[in-house]
């Protein structure tokens, strides 16, 4: 008996979870949204910081609730300084409780009290609006989300969520009735974008080209890995993370664009990086850069690169 009695519950609940209902939740689509940066560096300090502005396509079908940036490193560090600003609370209680203690320490600036800011157990920095009013609505920007750190620029993935208002304000549905999909991470959209990383040679380009090996590290990339870069067609920017090295001398320093001088445009400091974006034109585009170095025998040698970014 208790074994027909368990089957006629199997064959019951089989038959009530066919007759489920299922209801398509409205579109929270993101597409078209983009997240840019800033980077700017102190000397001084020795401090790095990175500014980044959402802004929501006005085709989107729901505000951007929140963002995430992905900051894993490779190396331990205590992930608390203070010399790096924080305006938000942290939970931990316990430096590394909350994070891996390899995860690129950051200071971390919201832009109002309609903002949070904080850090997963996975080392993302998660920036999100606390009120609806706060959000990133379709067709608006929000800036003023702020990293500061002590580790130089690379290529960061970043991810934009969004908000569900929209489905919090359906009715509840009837019995036998489930809305789908059961998660709004379906419409989440990953980007590229620049954060602090922990660099290496073995993720630094150098360019090619110059020998010995340490003239050629005089100015490495971050971004890109290549001196040919295929672009998709209709892209009209592309930043590039550029790393001096110790011994540049920032006065020989020179930078073109298909032949025009835009030198200005960059900041040589010797022993650190920077994020610059320049025009790609709708052909090929050129980026030369050269820059005298010290090299450990004392004599004078020049590093010369040229990037070559091509339409697909």
């Amino acid at each position: 008996m208790r074994t027909i009695a368990a089957a006629l519950v199997l064959s019951f609940a089989a038959l009530a979870h066919a007759q489920v209902t299922k209801l398509q939740y409205p579109p929270l689509t993101l597409t078209g949204s983009s997240l840019s940066s800033k980077v700017t560096y102190d000397p001084g300090t020795q401090v790095y910081r990175y500014e980044y502005t959402v802004t929501a396509a006005g085709a989107n079908k729901a505000s951007i609730s929140e963002f995430t940036i992905d900051l894993a490193g490779i190396v331990s560090r205590p992930q608390l300084d203070p010399s790096l600003p924080n305006n938000i609370q942290r939970e931990e209680t316990v430096v590394g409780t909350f994070q891996p203690a390899t995860t690129v320490p950051v200071g971390i600036t919201v832009p109002n009290t309609g903002w949070y800011g904080s850090m997963s157990v996975k080392g993302e920095v998660t920036f999100g609006g606390l009120y609806p009013a706060t959000r990133v609505a379709p067709g608006t920007s929000v800036g003023g989300f702020v990293l500061q750190s002590k580790q130089p620029p690379g290529p960061r993935t970043a991810t934009l969520m969004p908000s569900v208002e929209v489905w919090d304000r359906l009715p509840d549905p009837p019995e036998g009735v489930e809305y789908e999909p059961a998660t709004s991470d379906t419409y989440a959209i990953t980007l590229s974008t620049i954060g602090p990383i922990d660099p290496s040679d073995a993720n630094l380009y150098s360019g090619g080209g110059q020998q010995p090996a340490e003239v050629n590290k005089f100015l490495r990339y971050a971004q890109p890995l290549d001196n040919r870069v295929k672009v998709a067609a209709g892209i009209t920017s592309y930043t590039v993370i550029v790393y001096y090295g110790q011994t540049i001398i920032p006065s020989t320093f020179s930078a073109t664009l298909n032949g025009v001088d835009i030198t200005a445009q960059f900041h040589q400091v010797p022993a650190s990086a920077e994020a610059v974006t320049i025009t790609i034109g709708p052909g090929t585009t050129k980026l030369h850069l050269s820059v005298d170095g010290t090299k450990s025998s004392g004599g004078k040698a020049t590093d010369s690169d040229t990037l070559t970014f091509l339409p697909q």
